[in-house]
Protein backbone atom coordinates (compact mmCIF):
# COMPACT_ATOMS: atom_id res chain seq x y z
CA UNK A 1 0.00 0.00 0.00
CA UNK A 2 1.31 3.33 -0.72
CA UNK A 3 1.53 6.28 2.08
CA UNK A 4 0.47 9.68 1.69
CA UNK A 5 2.74 11.98 1.44
CA UNK A 6 3.19 14.16 4.35
CA UNK A 7 2.39 17.60 4.68
CA UNK A 8 5.23 19.95 2.87
CA UNK A 9 4.13 23.34 4.97
CA UNK A 10 6.78 25.26 7.45
CA UNK A 11 5.71 24.58 10.78
CA UNK A 12 6.74 26.01 14.67
CA UNK A 13 7.31 23.89 17.59
CA UNK A 14 7.28 24.89 21.60
CA UNK A 15 7.44 28.28 22.72
CA UNK A 16 9.75 29.77 25.52
CA UNK A 17 12.61 32.54 25.30
CA UNK A 18 15.30 29.73 23.99
CA UNK A 19 15.16 29.32 19.70
CA UNK A 20 15.90 26.82 17.63
CA UNK A 21 16.37 27.41 13.52
CA UNK A 22 15.49 24.06 11.58
CA UNK A 23 16.87 24.19 7.86
CA UNK A 24 15.99 21.34 4.91
CA UNK A 25 18.32 20.21 2.50
CA UNK A 26 17.80 20.93 -1.70
CA UNK A 27 14.54 19.78 -2.95
CA UNK A 28 13.71 18.75 0.58
CA UNK A 29 10.89 20.20 2.95
CA UNK A 30 10.81 21.14 6.67
CA UNK A 31 9.44 17.46 7.16
CA UNK A 32 12.90 16.33 6.62
CA UNK A 33 13.40 18.30 10.15
CA UNK A 34 10.41 17.27 12.08
CA UNK A 35 12.15 14.34 14.39
CA UNK A 36 14.80 16.89 15.19
CA UNK A 37 12.16 19.50 15.56
CA UNK A 38 9.64 17.31 18.35
CA UNK A 39 12.89 16.88 20.37
CA UNK A 40 14.15 20.12 20.76
CA UNK A 41 10.78 21.06 21.50
CA UNK A 42 9.92 18.82 24.39
CA UNK A 43 13.52 20.19 25.67
CA UNK A 44 11.86 23.04 25.99
CA UNK A 45 13.04 25.25 22.58
CA UNK A 46 10.55 26.89 20.09
CA UNK A 47 11.68 25.41 16.80
CA UNK A 48 11.06 27.58 13.59
CA UNK A 49 11.22 25.05 10.43
CA UNK A 50 10.80 27.85 7.28
CA UNK A 51 10.07 26.35 3.79
CA UNK A 52 13.09 27.85 1.35
CA UNK A 53 12.01 29.40 -1.33
CA UNK A 54 10.91 27.43 -4.47
CA UNK A 55 10.61 24.16 -2.70
CA UNK A 56 7.18 23.93 -3.33
CA UNK A 57 7.59 23.62 -6.88
CA UNK A 58 10.27 22.28 -9.46
CA UNK A 59 9.74 25.39 -11.83
CA UNK A 60 10.26 28.23 -9.73
CA UNK A 61 12.98 26.13 -8.05
CA UNK A 62 14.86 25.89 -11.06
CA UNK A 63 15.02 29.96 -11.31
CA UNK A 64 15.84 30.24 -7.41
CA UNK A 65 19.48 31.49 -6.46
CA UNK A 66 21.24 30.14 -3.34
CA UNK A 67 21.22 34.27 -1.82
CA UNK A 68 17.49 33.57 -2.12
CA UNK A 69 17.72 30.54 0.24
CA UNK A 70 20.29 32.48 2.39
CA UNK A 71 17.74 35.46 2.96
CA UNK A 72 14.87 33.20 3.38
CA UNK A 73 16.81 31.48 6.28
CA UNK A 74 17.94 35.02 7.61
CA UNK A 75 14.90 36.36 7.62
CA UNK A 76 13.71 33.60 9.56
CA UNK A 77 16.59 33.88 12.25
CA UNK A 78 15.47 37.04 12.43
CA UNK A 79 11.98 36.45 13.65
CA UNK A 80 13.41 34.70 16.32
CA UNK A 81 15.71 36.70 17.39
CA UNK A 82 12.60 39.24 18.33
CA UNK A 83 11.58 36.16 20.28
CA UNK A 84 14.37 34.73 22.10
CA UNK A 85 16.92 35.44 23.99
CA UNK A 86 19.59 32.44 23.03
CA UNK A 87 19.49 30.49 19.74
CA UNK A 88 21.32 27.97 18.01
CA UNK A 89 20.32 26.84 14.30
CA UNK A 90 20.56 23.30 12.48
CA UNK A 91 20.92 22.81 9.46
CA UNK A 92 20.67 19.43 7.17
CA UNK A 93 22.66 19.25 3.30
CA UNK A 94 22.19 22.41 2.01
CA UNK A 95 20.58 23.63 4.74
CA UNK A 96 24.04 23.13 6.82
CA UNK A 97 26.04 25.25 4.51
CA UNK A 98 22.92 28.23 5.16
CA UNK A 99 23.72 27.55 9.06
CA UNK A 100 27.00 27.39 8.35
CA UNK A 101 26.99 30.48 6.20
CA UNK A 102 24.65 32.02 9.18
CA UNK A 103 26.93 31.39 12.02
CA UNK A 104 29.79 33.00 9.84
CA UNK A 105 27.23 36.34 9.53
CA UNK A 106 25.63 36.22 12.50
CA UNK A 107 27.43 34.24 15.20
CA UNK A 108 27.76 37.09 17.83
CA UNK A 109 23.69 36.23 17.80
CA UNK A 110 23.69 32.48 17.81
CA UNK A 111 24.96 30.18 20.93
CA UNK A 112 25.68 26.87 18.79
CA UNK A 113 25.66 25.65 15.13
CA UNK A 114 24.74 22.08 14.08
CA UNK A 115 25.39 20.52 10.76
CA UNK A 116 24.10 17.50 9.38
CA UNK A 117 25.29 15.99 6.47
CA UNK A 118 27.44 18.58 5.25
CA UNK A 119 28.08 18.54 1.57
CA UNK A 120 31.25 20.42 1.36
CA UNK A 121 32.50 20.26 -1.76
CA UNK A 122 31.75 18.15 -4.99
CA UNK A 123 34.30 16.65 -7.13
CA UNK A 124 35.83 18.99 -9.56
CA UNK A 125 34.28 16.52 -12.54
CA UNK A 126 30.90 17.15 -10.19
CA UNK A 127 31.21 20.40 -10.54
CA UNK A 128 32.15 20.68 -14.20
CA UNK A 129 29.00 18.50 -15.11
CA UNK A 130 26.68 20.65 -13.17
CA UNK A 131 27.83 23.65 -14.66
CA UNK A 132 27.70 22.23 -18.03
CA UNK A 133 24.35 20.61 -17.70
CA UNK A 134 22.90 23.82 -16.26
CA UNK A 135 24.27 25.87 -19.16
CA UNK A 136 22.94 23.79 -21.54
CA UNK A 137 19.41 23.68 -19.53
CA UNK A 138 19.18 27.87 -20.43
CA UNK A 139 18.97 27.05 -24.30
CA UNK A 140 15.85 27.06 -25.64
CA UNK A 141 14.63 24.21 -27.29
CA UNK A 142 17.88 22.24 -25.99
CA UNK A 143 17.26 22.63 -22.19
CA UNK A 144 14.35 20.43 -22.59
CA UNK A 145 15.78 17.43 -23.97
CA UNK A 146 18.32 17.87 -20.93
CA UNK A 147 15.61 17.58 -18.62
CA UNK A 148 16.31 17.46 -14.89
CA UNK A 149 18.13 14.95 -12.66
CA UNK A 150 15.61 12.32 -11.24
CA UNK A 151 15.66 10.79 -8.35
CA UNK A 152 15.06 7.41 -9.70
CA UNK A 153 16.44 5.76 -6.88
CA UNK A 154 14.49 7.80 -4.43
CA UNK A 155 15.58 9.93 -2.02
CA UNK A 156 19.31 8.74 0.09
CA UNK A 157 18.07 6.76 3.45
CA UNK A 158 17.63 3.19 4.29
CA UNK A 159 14.63 3.78 5.87
CA UNK A 160 11.48 2.84 3.39
CA UNK A 161 8.86 5.04 5.38
CA UNK A 162 10.71 7.98 4.65
CA UNK A 163 11.15 7.15 1.29
CA UNK A 164 7.50 6.76 0.55
CA UNK A 165 6.45 9.70 2.80
CA UNK A 166 8.60 12.45 2.26
CA UNK A 167 6.79 15.34 0.52
CA UNK A 168 10.05 17.03 -1.35
CA UNK A 169 10.90 17.12 -5.19
CA UNK A 170 11.29 14.42 -6.92
CA UNK A 171 13.85 15.57 -9.16
CA UNK A 172 17.37 18.40 -8.88
CA UNK A 173 17.13 21.25 -11.43
CA UNK A 174 20.48 21.32 -12.95
CA UNK A 175 20.26 25.23 -12.22
CA UNK A 176 19.55 24.94 -8.67
CA UNK A 177 22.69 22.31 -8.25
CA UNK A 178 24.91 25.01 -10.04
CA UNK A 179 23.41 27.33 -7.01
CA UNK A 180 24.67 24.92 -4.50
CA UNK A 181 28.17 24.54 -6.04
CA UNK A 182 28.05 28.53 -5.49
CA UNK A 183 26.88 28.28 -2.21
CA UNK A 184 29.36 25.48 -1.50
CA UNK A 185 32.25 27.69 -2.49
CA UNK A 186 30.84 30.45 -0.54
CA UNK A 187 30.76 28.67 2.69
CA UNK A 188 34.18 27.17 1.97
CA UNK A 189 35.67 31.06 2.04
CA UNK A 190 33.81 32.08 5.11
CA UNK A 191 34.15 28.94 7.67
CA UNK A 192 37.05 30.89 9.18
CA UNK A 193 35.10 33.16 10.27
CA UNK A 194 32.76 30.52 12.37
CA UNK A 195 33.50 30.54 16.00
CA UNK A 196 30.65 29.44 17.62
CA UNK A 197 30.46 25.90 18.97
CA UNK A 198 29.61 23.38 16.83
CA UNK A 199 28.11 19.48 16.20
CA UNK A 200 28.75 17.89 12.65
CA UNK A 201 26.32 14.69 12.61
CA UNK A 202 26.98 12.67 9.15
CA UNK A 203 26.06 9.37 8.14
CA UNK A 204 29.09 6.99 7.77
CA UNK A 205 27.04 5.17 4.28
CA UNK A 206 25.70 8.91 2.86
CA UNK A 207 26.30 8.98 -1.13
CA UNK A 208 25.15 12.06 -1.46
CA UNK A 209 27.98 13.70 0.27
CA UNK A 210 31.04 11.70 1.95
CA UNK A 211 31.47 11.53 5.96
CA UNK A 212 34.81 13.09 4.99
CA UNK A 213 33.07 16.58 4.32
CA UNK A 214 32.50 17.08 7.55
CA UNK A 215 36.07 15.90 8.63
CA UNK A 216 37.07 19.28 6.18
CA UNK A 217 34.39 21.90 7.92
CA UNK A 218 36.04 21.02 11.17
CA UNK A 219 39.28 21.54 10.04
CA UNK A 220 38.82 24.78 8.90
CA UNK A 221 36.43 26.57 11.42
CA UNK A 222 37.96 28.98 13.69
CA UNK A 223 35.72 27.59 16.54
CA UNK A 224 37.21 26.06 19.84
CA UNK A 225 33.91 23.44 20.66
CA UNK A 226 33.64 21.39 18.11
CA UNK A 227 32.42 17.82 18.17
CA UNK A 228 32.14 15.82 15.32
CA UNK A 229 30.05 12.06 15.13
CA UNK A 230 29.61 9.42 12.47
CA UNK A 231 26.45 7.60 12.94
CA UNK A 232 27.03 3.89 11.52
CA UNK A 233 24.07 2.86 10.13
CA UNK A 234 22.68 6.03 8.15
CA UNK A 235 22.92 7.26 4.30
CA UNK A 236 22.45 10.96 3.67
CA UNK A 237 18.81 11.47 4.90
CA UNK A 238 20.18 11.20 8.56
CA UNK A 239 16.98 13.49 10.66
CA UNK A 240 15.01 9.90 9.05
CA UNK A 241 17.10 6.96 8.75
CA UNK A 242 18.04 4.62 11.39
CA UNK A 243 20.16 7.00 13.78
CA UNK A 244 17.76 9.33 13.42
CA UNK A 245 17.12 8.67 17.85
CA UNK A 246 20.74 8.95 18.29
CA UNK A 247 20.98 12.17 16.59
CA UNK A 248 18.11 13.94 18.13
CA UNK A 249 19.67 12.70 21.38
CA UNK A 250 23.16 14.28 20.10
CA UNK A 251 21.83 17.60 19.20
CA UNK A 252 19.25 17.80 22.33
CA UNK A 253 22.22 17.27 24.58
CA UNK A 254 24.47 19.89 22.89
CA UNK A 255 21.56 22.50 22.47
CA UNK A 256 21.34 21.67 26.31
CA UNK A 257 25.37 22.35 26.86
CA UNK A 258 25.61 25.27 24.69
CA UNK A 259 22.63 27.07 26.45
CA UNK A 260 24.10 26.65 29.63
CA UNK A 261 27.58 28.62 28.65
CA UNK A 262 26.19 30.87 26.24
CA UNK A 263 27.39 34.64 26.85
CA UNK A 264 25.02 36.58 25.39
CA UNK A 265 21.91 35.33 26.63
CA UNK A 266 20.23 37.58 28.53
CA UNK A 267 18.63 36.76 31.54
CA UNK A 268 15.02 36.32 32.52
CA UNK A 269 12.93 39.40 33.53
Amino acid sequence: MTRAKAPIEPFELGDGDRGALLLHGLTGSPWDMQRIARALARAGWRCHVPLLRGHDNLDTLERTTWSAWYADAERAFDRLVTMTSTRIVVGFSMGSLLALRLAARRGSELAGTVAISVPFAFPSWKRRTITGLARLRSIPLVGRWVGRHDKRGGIDVRRRRPAERSPGLMAFPYPSLRELVRLQSEVASCLPRVETPLLLLHGALDHAAAAEDSARVAQRVASADVRRVVMPRSFHLLPRDLDADHACDEIVAFADRVLASDPTRRPAS
